[in-house]
């Protein structure tokens, strides 16, 4: 039986800034986004730990173009290489106009949107 997602990822490959609920601030990779959620990886001793707390991610734009912030709840987290952690993340509600700013971002690579 082959697993399929109710909504498909697209690959980001992004640097942010992840602030996880009760933690400082640290460096962070998005990997990639749907409307649902956004998959990442970052450096975290015990990953967990990680599961059900909420999380906020920064996307600095570049140059004059606007920052992307992302908001939601870690539901899995699994450690990769050492203390390098790839985490799901689901929005607490994402925009509805989302969608194709995403898809144009991930397609341009260029960074013009924000997501509040």
């Amino acid at each position: 039986m082959q697993f399929r997602r109710r909504v498909p990822r697209q690959p980001a490959g992004w640097d942010g800034v992840c602030q996880i609920e009760g933690e400082f601030a640290s460096r962070c990779r998005i990997i990639d986004i749907s409307m649902l959620g956004v998959g990442i990886t970052l450096d975290h001793p015990s990953p967990y730990a990680l599961v059900g707390r909420h999380i906020s991610v920064d996307v600095p734009g570049v140059g004059e173009s606007a920052s992307i912030r992302l908001e939601g709840k870690i539901t899995n987290a699994k450690l990769t290489l050492r203390t390098i952690v790839r985490v799901g993340v689901e929005f607490d509600s994402p925009p509805a106009e989302l969608a194709t700013k995403i898809r144009g971002h991930t397609k341009a690579g260029v960074r013009r949107v924000r997501a509040r």
